[in-house]
């Protein structure tokens, strides 16, 4: 596939500007134009590169215009990350020729990660040794002044943040500057202003800030081009030599179609016009946006005060439900958020909300909902609809509770495996006599668990350990207070005592003693005798006196301990799974079976798939995001989320010789299933690399 090739889905509802923005309409123009009419070089002195040069020097002018510097440095870069480094190797440098003694390099605690890891490879690789120092925060996100009052002295420089990238938390810099000036008048002092462009009013020349970069792409400009601003007298040393652009400041060709969308934005900010919006009109879009959502998720709470932060930045937590179960849902209604920082999208909880002093749930569920000054009055109504649209999914799929009856998740029967990280808790439940049983909780799960609990009326007959002496055994002791059982018959596994665990059916391949069984309806939940506990789960038992072993949870037990016990298609499902294996096979477990074949399907070739009705496609999507938006085709389409595949594996045998077609958002998930059933015999079966998100066939307008 081509890049030309890759479109955007027609439904989508971008809100994540923070991440990144469009680029205007206007603003592409200029671009376009200039590299393909105005493409001279601006240092070249004939007439094509006299036309490049007044870009340049006009949007310079216009930059000085739109932050108040009419003195000083206005250099372009490629962005916010240089203009930080500039401003870091800058300031380290003239420490070492002015303070080599100097003990500390500050920053904001809740700074974007640039700024620290500039700090920490320039002090090494400079030589100047000093201690990196986070200035904490409070509740509000505002930096401690007592704190900076107290080390900014011995600092050799200081490095703050306009408007907060996670939660829009706005610093006061005039008192920041009343107290940095008082203690340290000379200190470098960098602000980073990249998410205050468009949203704060700037008067550089009025402050004593030495260093604020800012970006293009964060206000519907292109990525790779940005500035910054340099206080006249302010210490300063080039980071790229070679060349002498820029008056020698920043050597390399400038990138003029990019400094021309600088053009175009700056003009936009400049003068009147209606496609950037006025404070008051994008504060009303954030009141109708936090409306909508306190009403869809009931549990919801605001991770920053409104009052101290720009309005265009919405960041939440909803109680029991997982941030990558909300932007999974969203992104099946088309509306695109992220999870806290998209520069951090694989750190689990937000480092923002932990510096602020917030509950541990708020920062790994957090949700980062942004819009730009140039969102629409329809865009907004659109978003709230949808919104609401989503919060019904997750209620319907026992997320959030809800007085509803609904059955989205009525084919929970079985095996579920819930991860947290590599993680894995399995909930045993059986749909018609509503019980269900847990086996290795994580704390991070246990919220959930109980909204599924609450949301179906199930009974829990136990909450299992298969480590007791595991931080995962004080989860289930955590969940079984939170369930309210009663312990007291149960041991520190948590399996019942013998008045409790009578059994009318035994495993038909037991070879080995076994310490009782307790029902979870039809099924029978066996232990096996020994000090290290292994479950193992039967198939329904009914009338049966002697059933099929269909399950081991062997926790950290070896083989030879379970494997006398379990029949040979048994599954074994692991607590650990740092390999997103899913389930194993006992041949899987002593090493003895084929690997499986390539599951990967290049998005180039999947046109046919959707006119073929002897394929099947498995989308394994959760319930919320399938039910939000289906895949209209051809084929069979089977719901099968990664939570249920596992009992999907073994009721379905009688698949292993179709060709399957694995489907999901991203291609991530799908790939996971898809290998799974390959070595589980299932041999035709591939999924989609890439995803619905690539896919340009009608099956992707639904999605």
């Amino acid at each position: 596939m081509k890049p030309i090739d890759i479109q955007t889905n027609g439904n989508e509802l971008y809100l994540d500007c923070n991440a990144t923005t469009p680029v205007l309409p206007q603003i592409a123009k200029a671009v376009s134009h200039t590299m393909e009419t105005v493409f001279g070089n601006p240092s070249s002195s004939h007439i094509t590169g006299l036309k490049a040069r007044y870009i340049l020097d006009t949007t310079r002018q216009m930059a000085r215009e739109v932050v108040g510097l009419a003195r000083g440095r206005l250099i372009f870069t490629s962005g916010a990350t240089e203009g930080i480094q500039t401003a870091v190797v800058s300031a380290i440098s003239h420490a070492m020729k002015t303070r080599p003694s100097a003990k500390y390099l500050l920053y904001g605690a809740t700074e974007h990660k640039a700024v620290p890891q500039a700090l920490e490879h320039w002090n090494e690789l400079l030589g100047l040794h000093a201690e990196l120092k986070a200035i904490p925060v409070d509740r509000d996100g505002r930096l401690d002044l007592d704190f900076i009052a107290k080390h900014v002295g011995d600092a050799a420089m200081i490095c703050t943040m306009a408007v907060n990238n996670e939660t829009g938390v706005i610093q006061d810099l005039n008192a920041l500057e009343r107290t940095i000036r008082t203690h340290n008048a000379s200190i470098p002092w960098m602000v980073d202003c990249v998410q205050a462009l468009g949203k704060l009013q700037f008067s550089l020349d009025d402050t004593s800030i030495d260093y604020a970069p800012f970006s293009g792409h964060k206000l519907y400009g292109p990525k790779g081009i940005g500035f910054m601003a340099v206080r006249e007298k302010a210490p300063f040393t080039p980071l790229l030599i070679g060349g002498g652009q820029e008056s020698g400041q920043r050597s390399g060709t400038e990138n003029l179609p990019g400094i021309a969308a600088l053009n175009a934005l700056f003009e936009l900010l400049i003068t009147e016009n209606e496609i950037l919006h006025s404070d008051q009109r994008l504060k009303e879009y954030r009141r109708q946006l936090s409306e909508s959502l306190k009403a869809a998720f009931p549990t919801l709470v605001f991770n920053h005060s409104f009052e101290l932060s720009v309005p265009t930045t919405l960041n939440f937590s909803v109680r029991g439900v997982a941030s990558r179960d909300i932007m999974d849902v969203f992104d099946a209604c088309g509306i695109r958020v992220s999870g806290g920082s998209a520069c951090s999208s694989k750190v689990v909880g937000s480092f923002v909300l932990r510096a602020m002093g917030l509950d541990g749930w708020q920062s790994e569920s957090a949700i980062r909902m942004s819009f730009g000054p140039a969102t629409s009055q329809q865009d907004i109504d659109e978003a709230c609809y949808r919104i609401r649209q989503a919060g019904d999914a997750l209620k319907h799929s026992c997320l959030l509770i809800a007085d509803t009856n609904n059955d989205n998740d009525a084919a929970l029967d079985g095996v579920v495996q819930l991860k947290y990280d590599t993680h894995c808790c399995y909930l045993v439940i059986d749909k018609m006599a509503k019980e269900l049983a847990v086996i290795d909780p994580h704390p991070a799960l246990s919220a959930r668990i109980e909204n599924i609990v609450n949301c179906r009326g199930y009974k829990v007959k136990t909450v299992l350990s298969t480590d007791s002496g595991s931080d995962i055994s004080e989860a289930a002791k955590l969940l079984r207070g939170i369930l309210r059982l009663d312990t007291k018959a149960h041991d520190v596994f948590g399996w019942p005592g013998f008045n409790e665990r009578n059994c009318d059916a035994i495993p038909v391949d037991a070879q080995t003693d076994i310490d009782g069984c307790i029902k979870v309806g039809e099924r029978r939940l066996f232990r096996l005798a020994g000090e290290q506990p292994v479950f193992v789960l039967s198939e329904p038992a009914r009338l049966k006196s002697e059933v099929k072993t269909d399950f081991v949870f062997s926790g950290s037990a070896p083989l030879n301990s379970y494997q006398s016990l379990v029949s040979v298609n048994a599954l074994v499902c692991p607590k650990d799974d740092p390999e997103h294996h899913l389930v194993y096979s006992l041949c899987e477990t002593i090493g003895d079976c084929d690997p499986g074949a390539d599951v990967n399907i290049p998005i180039g070739e999947t046109d046919e798939f959707w006119c073929r009705d002897d394929l099947v496609v498995i989308d394994v999507r959760e319930r919320q995001e399938h039910v939000v938006s289906d895949i209209p085709c051809s084929a069979e389409v089977i719901n099968v989320p990664v939570t249920e595949a596992i009992q999907f594996i073994h009721d379905h045998q009688e698949l292993k010789d179709r060709d399957i077609i694995c489907v999901c958002r991203s291609g991530n998930r799908s790939a996971v299933v898809a290998n799974a059933l390959q070595r589980h015999g299932f041999k035709q079966t591939r999924h989609l690399m890439g995803g619905l998100a690539l896919l340009s066939s009608p099956a992707a307008k639904a999605v």
